[in-house]
């Protein structure tokens, strides 16, 4: 499987919005195609950056001032998706594909323990895949 492959395979391969376009406006477009990061495009068409949802946490953080009065479960998620904490990888990834999540909270004998996230997944098949092509190389190199 290539990167083209997985991307043709998305509503919006190329998501983007327009360099002049508000933040609120990314976001409501993030959120609307269920995408993480949008492409910024100039009026001829050139992607120029990328604005993702931690920019937007940054700025909320540097900015807003007023988000001192809200209180979290106003805008928390109120409907958990939850994982064992036995379950293998690819349950969690098959969740978190299926319900466009990208966290899930761990559960072991009916309490939370943690929390996993889709680059926690990542970054652990990428350091298994690493560590197998490495065996492999080891035992190519001594036959």
């Amino acid at each position: 499987m290539r990167v083209l492959d997985i991307m043709n395979a998305k509503a919006e391969p190329m998501p983007r919005v327009r360099q002049s376009d508000s933040v609120l406006a990314a976001v409501r477009h993030m959120l609307s195609i269920r995408e993480t990061g949008l492409l910024i495009a100039t009026p001829a068409g050139d992607v120029v950056g990328i604005i993702t949802q931690k920019d937007v946490l940054h700025l909320i953080a540097e900015r807003y001032t007023q988000l001192e009065k809200v209180e979290v479960w106003e805008v928390m998620s109120k409907s958990l998706t939850t994982i064992s904490a036995d379950a293998p990888l690819d349950q969690a990834l098959g969740l978190m594909t299926e319900k466009h999540i990208h966290h899930l909270p761990v559960m072991r004998e009916g309490k939370t323990v943690g929390l996993i996230s889709l680059d926690d997944i990542i970054s652990a098949r990428l350091k298994r895949t690493e560590s197998e092509a490495q065996l492999l190389k080891d035992f190519i190199a001594q036959q």
